[in-house]
Order: structure tokens, then sequence, then C-alpha cells
């Protein structure tokens, strides 16, 4: 299977046909549009390209051609995907190369090997006296035999090498043994089991192909738990426990739980909240957090209450917050205009556990108390507040300017106005702060230029944040054909960075760009925004434009609201200190505002107060 038939595949598979198969396409000029079928939408935002053969959600990101799209909508790997492509268009692929076909034999080899295993240990646990500690054991725990047997619960005996005796019974070599996990080789050549007297988690794919286990020792051993070792097979921060019983409802609710534990996961799933998931022990890997990225809009972290527990939950929020980041996404809104926000692409939040209990605990004692915690789950940047700055505020503003600039991009990455401004009040509030501080800070991070030292790019900086001068500039770097139609439009002075003013008046006269005439930090500045704007679609001109202008007028606001922000500032200190001619020519100024950002004033009924007035 190489690239020609790769390209064989794409060319021979019509997109409008495939994505036709799944949703409603209706045509939009020369395009069609669809309710996304990757979230949740009430106004159509997804659209298929049929020129470039490709399709691009407005609201959530999702692009690609038609390999990708049957990737996601039957969460298949690239192989799989390729293959029912070539099947639907009656196309051979060519043979896998020889070291392919090992490796597939190898994976298929050990995940026979694990149900072997699987079976064995659960034919132990409920067909033998040996299991007899473990059933009494989840009898304690309150797991009752039709949910321990969904998820494949098993024992594994105190006994050196009754595992290995067993598959080698069945045809299974030393080396494969060894190679699966299953067994450990001692210093003098021996094999012994890896699992011993310990209660048996396997560990499954979201096929439910078993890849690993997880295991809990009924005596004094150590380890308490204790996982398999890294495999071909098994990828330990890859893997969600319980994925291939939560999936489905995972994307029914739109909402996924993440437990910490093989047994909190399962008590969860026992009393109805089947939308659980559990980490491994460990915190959330930005692998699993894409995993989820994919199924839910909304994650709710539900890890250790201890202080170690807490400092595990910011260390996965942060994992989290890169993994799902989407960096600028358009978004079309009910009036069909496309505006591009720079937004988490999940919510994020954590459930909060009484001191001591964790789910498995509180869910037991007390379900109302978890139903709750899980409806109070509490927002990233208050959770990030309350870890960092504890009990106490900061000893001194060197200690609270620092974790404002910790804080800081959180609230930037929240993309909704009115919880920025909220969460800016707040964070100045218990920061001991002025409030004009967090909203300068905030407003020099939107304008800060990204670049790099180096002219090369790294991955680091491709994820940044872009500023909303960085988004425009970005756009008419992507579609130059689009900007020749916008002169006259486009106001120069919103543009606050001279270099991107200069920049943007050559764009816009249709000049071409000399990169020798240009300022090294700028050249840097073009190629990163040229790299993050390339998995831009190929949008029609009329599109593009109407990308360009939503993203200017976006730059318009901001620069309105950082203007007016600061004269409602000098109102309200002039009235303080009583000083009206203070007060009047800060009011002039604002009505002067009002003349130079006309769009943002309507014309108000003289019948109903028009809500939208920025000022009154």
């Amino acid at each position: 299977m190489g690239r020609q038939d790769v390209e064989r595949v794409r060319e021979a598979i019509d997109i409008v046909d495939l994505i036709g198969g799944y949703i409603q396409l209706r045509k939009a000029g020369k395009n069609f549009k669809a309710l996304c079928p990757f979230h949740q939408e009430k106004t159509p935002s997804f659209y298929v390209f049929p020129e470039t053969q490709s399709f691009y959600c407005f609201g959530c990101g999702a692009s690609g051609d038609a390999i990708s799209f049957l990737m996601r909508i039957e969460q298949l790997d690239f192989r799989d995907a390729l293959e029912r492509l070539a099947e639907r268009a009656g196309i051979t692929l060519s043979p896998p190369r020889p070291e392919e076909r090992a490796e597939d034999e190898q994976r298929r080899r050990l995940a026979e090997l694990n149900r072997l295993a699987a079976a064995w240990f659960a034919h132990v646990l409920w067909g033998t006296s040996f299991g007899e500690a473990a059933r009494s054991y989840l009898e304690r725990r309150g797991i009752d035999r039709p949910t321990a047997e969904r998820f494949g619960l098993g024992y594994a005996p105190d006994a050196p090498s009754a595992l290995a005796r067993y598959l080698s019974q069945h045809g299974a070599g030393p080396e494969e043994l060894v190679t699966a996990g299953l067994v450990v080789r001692r210093d003098d050549g021996s094999l012994v089991d890896r699992f011993r007297n310990r209660l048996i988690f396997p560990i499954r794919d979201r096929h439910g192909t078993i890849l690993g286990f997880g295991g809990r020792t009924l005596g004094e051993a150590q380890p308490k738990y204790l996982n398999s070792p890294q495999t071909p097979l098994f990828d330990k921060g890859s893997v969600l426990y319980a994925i291939d019983l939560a999936e489905e409802s995972i994307r029914q609710q739109r909402t996924a739980i993440v437990v910490e534990g093989y047994l909190d996961a399962i008590t969860a799933h026992q009393f109805g909240y089947s939308n659980t998931v559990a980490s491994l022990g460990t915190a959330l890997t930005e692998r699993q957090g894409r995993h989820l990225r994919r199924l839910a809009e909304r994650i709710l972290l539900a890890l250790d209450a201890d202080v170690a527990g807490r400092q595990a939950t910011l260390r996965g929020l942060e994992l989290l917050r890169h993994a799902l980041a989407e960096g600028e996404r358009a978004v079309v809104d009910p009036r069909q205009l496309i505006r591009f926000e720079r937004t988490l692409d999940v919510e994020l939040a954590v459930v909060v556990l009484p001191e001591g209990l964790d789910p498995d605990d509180l869910i037991r004692q007390d379900r109302t108390r978890w139903d709750e915690a899980l409806a109070h789950a509490v927002p990233l940047v208050d959770y990030y507040l309350d870890v960092l700055l504890g009990e106490q505020p900061p000893a001194n503003p060197r200690a609270a300017t620092a974790l404002l600039q910790r804080i800081a991009p959180l609230l930037l990455e929240l993309g909704d106005l009115v919880q920025v401004d909220l969460y800016t009040r707040s964070v100045a509030a218990r920061l001991r702060l002025p409030e004009e501080t967090v909203r300068r800070l905030l407003a020099s991070l939107r304008r800060q230029p990204t670049r790099e030292p180096s002219p090369k790019t790294t991955a680091a900086a491709i994820l940044r944040p872009l500023s909303t001068e960085q988004q425009f500039v970005g756009l008419l770097l992507r579609y130059p054909e689009a900007a020749a139609h916008l002169v006259g439009e486009i106001d120069l002075e919103s543009i606050t960075d001279a270099r991107y003013r200069e920049l943007v008046s050559l764009l816009l006269a249709g000049q071409p760009l000399d990169d020798a005439a240009l300022a090294e930090d700028l050249r840097d500045d073009i190629g990163q925004l040229r790299q993050r704007f390339a998995t831009q679609p190929d949008l029609p001109v009329p599109l593009a434009r109407q990308a360009i202008r939503e993203a200017f007028r976006r730059l318009r606001r901001e620069r309105h609201d950082e203007r007016l922000r600061s004269l409602l500032s000098e109102v309200r200190d002039a009235e303080e200190r009583g000083d009206r001619d203070e007060l009047r020519r800060a009011l002039e100024l604002i009505e002067a505002l009002k003349q130079r950002f006309p769009e943002f004033y309507p014309e108000r009924s003289p019948y109903f107060r028009d809500t939208r007035d920025p000022v009154n």
C-alpha cells in the first residue's frame, strides 16, 4: 500500500456522494452545506467543496478529504478507511510490504494471546475456588456480577507460571509471551507470570480488542496497581479505560467524565454514568485528550481531591489545553456571516470531590452529592485560581503579577467577551490588583506578535494564540485574490502594529511581497502565519472576502472596546472626583468614538430600549 494507492482512491471517490450518504447536503452555489456530523449545531456550517474534493466545518474546524472524513465519521485508522474506500471504488490495493505484514501479524497474534489470557482470568475468577477471594473483594466493593462480566474482570492466581503454562498449551512461545507483557523473564532465564494474586482489568480499545491488562493486588504486594508494560499493542498514554463501553454515550451526551481508577469507572457505569472513562491512574495525556475531543463538547475531570490529586489535575488541564486548542476557527453565525474565534475546542471543568473520597466512594455513599458535584463542576479558570492561590491571597504585588502572567492566557482562550470581562474582574479582585492592570496585560497579549529568535518556526510557535491583527493578516496572506476587492473597506488606522499596517497596504494594493525588503522579524511572522493558515480550505473568493471582512470587523470591535473601556474608566474617575470639566471631556470623546465606529451603535427604536448599545 503506497502513495499511488492513496492517490488512486482519492481520484476515484466523489466526496459529495460519500458524505451525502451520511448527512443531507444542500446546494450552496457551486458547493454544498449541511449540519456538521461532528458537533451539534442548529445552523449549517459544514461545507463540501466538489472542486477541491474537500470538506470544512466553520463551527468545529473539522476538515480534510474523503479519507479523513471516513476516518472521523467511522472512527477508523487510515489504513482501514483507505481499504473501505478502495472496496467502494472497486480498486485493488497493492499488497502490504513485508515489514508491514510482519507488524500486522505480530499485533494480531498479541491480541489473540490477550484474548486467551482474559478468558482464562475470567474462568479462574468465576469458575474455580482460587477466585473466591477476588469474588469476595468485588462483593465488598459492591460490584455486581453482570457489571464485572461486562468489563471482563478476572483473577490471576497466586502461582508463579499458571498462565504461562496455559498459553504454552495453546501454542504460545516464550518470546511472544514476553513481548505481550504477560510473563517476565527472570535472571536465570525462567518465565514467571507478570500478574499474580491480582484482580484483573482487561484494557480494551474502542473496538473491544484487548490491548493489555491492569491488576489490583489482593495481598500486600506492591505496587497496589500494576499495568501491562509498553508493547507493540499497548501504549498506556493512548488508551482510555472503558472507552469501548462509553464512546456511544459520550457521543450522544456530548460530555465525557474522566476518572482516575478502574473501579471509579466501573462503579460509575454500574450506577448509570455510562459516559465515564478512566485515565489509567495518571494525568490525562494529550493523545487521550485528542480522542475525547472528537467525541465530546465538554470534559469533566473527576480526580483525587488531595494535594497530589489537585496537582495531577492541573497537569492534566495543561496538557488538555494544548491538545484541545484548535487555534483560530471560523464560525458561521445565524446571519450567515463568518467570524474567526480563538477558543478551546472543548469546555473543560473539574469535578471537586470531598476530601478523602474518590468517585467510587462518593457514588456509593451519596449519589445525590455526586450528581451535585457534576452539576457544579468548576470551570477551568476558577480551578486554576483555586489551586494556585489556595486559601491565601498572594503575599505581595510581585507574586500577584507572576500569577496573573500564568492565568492571563486562559482568559484569552475563553473567546466569549462577556466571560472574559467577568473573569477579568474576578481575577483582579482575587489577586488584589487594579482591574485596569489585568485589562492592560490582556490587551498586550492580544497585540503581541508571534516572534521567534530563529527563522525556523517551531511547533510551539505554531500553536501559540494569534492576536486579532494576526488573524486578519493571516487571512489576507491565505486569500490574496480576495484582498483586491476590499480596497476602501479596510481602515489601516485600526491596525496598531506599524509592520502589519505596511504589510496590509501592500496586500491590498496587490503588490508582490519582496522578502528582501521586509524586516527580518516580519519575514518570520509571515512564514509562521502562512504555515498556520495553510490548513484553511480553498474558499471561493466570495466566502474568503466575507471571512476577511468579519475578521476586520472583529479587529475594529477590539479597538473600539479597548478605547471605550478606557473612556468609561475616565468617566467613573471624574464622577468620583466631582471634576465636571474632565467628565464633559470624556463624554465628548465617547460621542466621537460613536462617530468613528458607527457600526457598533445602531439606531435605537423610539419604542424599545436597544440593549446592544455598549454605552447606555
